[in-house]
C-alpha cells in the first residue's frame, strides 16, 4: 500500500519518531490523549491501518504479514530512521514482527497488552469468536464479548461503548482475519529476532515462556487498575512507564 493512502496524524515536534499502531478494528486516534503525556523530544505518528479508521480497505488483504509490511513501508517512505515502535493489542504484535524483520532498525519496541505469546485465555477467547464468524448475529455477540473481556466495570462508559461500536463496524475481512490467523503466530520465531529492548505493559499478568524472555531484551510491567485499553483509561501511568523505559535505552538516554 502506498504511503499516501494510509491515513495518519502527527503531534509533537521532537527529533525521536514514535510510530503508534492501534489494535484490531480500532484506529490511531485512540493514542491522541496518551501522546499528550510525553515530553517534547518525541514526534508521534498515529496510523490508521487499511480497513481501520480513515484508511479504506480497498483491495488490501488483511493479514499479520501484510499489516507488518504497511508499517515498514510507511516508516521507510517517510524517512523515519530508528523509530520507537509502539503498538496496542494487535498493534503490539505487529510492531514486534516489524522489528524482527531487521529492516527498520528501531530504537525500542513498546507492546501495550499485545498477547505474544498468547495466554490460554486469549486462545480460548479467539476460538470462541472464530466459532461465531458465520452466524448472522456475529457482530452483536462480538460486542457483548468485547464489553465483558476488554473493559473493567468502572470503564464501561461512553468511551468504551464508542470503541466497541467502532470495532464492531469494521469491514468483515478485518473482523475475520485475526481470529482466523492468530494461532499461526509463533512467538519463538519472533521475539528472539527483535534486536532492541522491548517493554511489555500488560493490563493482566503476562505469561511469557522463560526461555523466550531470556532470548529477548524484554522488560515487563503491569497496570493493575486498567483493562485492555490501558492507554485510554490509564494514559498518564502508561506514558510514565514508557518514558522511564525509553530513558534507559542507550540510544535515547
Amino acid at each position: 500500500m502506498k504511503k499516501e493512502t494510509v491515513h495518519f496524524n502527527t503531534s509533537g515536534s521532537g527529533e525521536i519518531p514514535v510510530i503508534c499502531i492501534h489494535g484490531w478494528a480500532c484506529e490511531g486516534a485512540q493514542f491522541l490523549e496518551f501522546n499528550r503525556f510525553f515530553g517534547p523530544q518525541f514526534r508521534f505518528y498515529r496510523l490508521d491501518l487499511p480497513g481501520h479508521g480513515r484508511t479504506p480497505l480497498g483491495s488490501f488483504v488483511p493479514s499479520y504479514e501484510n499489516y507488518t509490511d504497511v508499517i515498514m513501508e510507511f516508516a521507510l517512505a517517510h524517512g523515519l530512521e530508528n523509530p520507537v515502535l509502539l503498538g496496542h493489542s494487535m498493534g503490539g504484535v505487529l510492531v514486534l514482527m516489524a522489528a524482527a524483520t531487521g529492516r527498520l532498525q528501531p530504537r525500542a519496541v513498546i507492546n501495550l497488552d499485545g498477547s505474544l505469546p498468547p495466554s490460554e485465555q486469549t486462545l480460548a477467547g479467539l476460538a470462541m469468536v472464530r466459532s461465531w464468524l458465520d452466524k448472522p448475529d456475529f457482530r452483536e455477540r462480538l460486542a457483548v464479548a468485547l464489553r465483558k473481556s476488554f473493559f473493567l466495570h468502572h470503564e464501561r462508559d461512553a468511551r468504551s461503548e464508542a470503541i466497541i461500536k467502532k470495532m464492531c463496524s469494521a469491514p468483515e475481512a478485518v473482523l475475520r482475519f485475526l481470529p482466523e490467523q492468530f494461532d499461526r503466530l509463533n512467538a519463538a520465531r519472533i521475539l528472539p529476532k527483535v534486536p532492541v529492548p522491548i517493554l511489555y505493559i500488560g493490563a493482566a499478568h503476562p505469561h511469557f515462556d522463560p526461555d523466550e524472555v531470556a532470548l529477548a531484551q524484554l522488560r515487563q510491567e503491569h497496570i493493575t487498575d486498567a483493562g485492555h485499553f490501558l492507554h485510554v483509561y490509564a494514559p498518564q501511568k502508561v506514558a510514565a512507564c514508557v518514558e522511564e523505559f525509553l530513558h534507559s535505552v542507550p540510544q535515547l538516554a
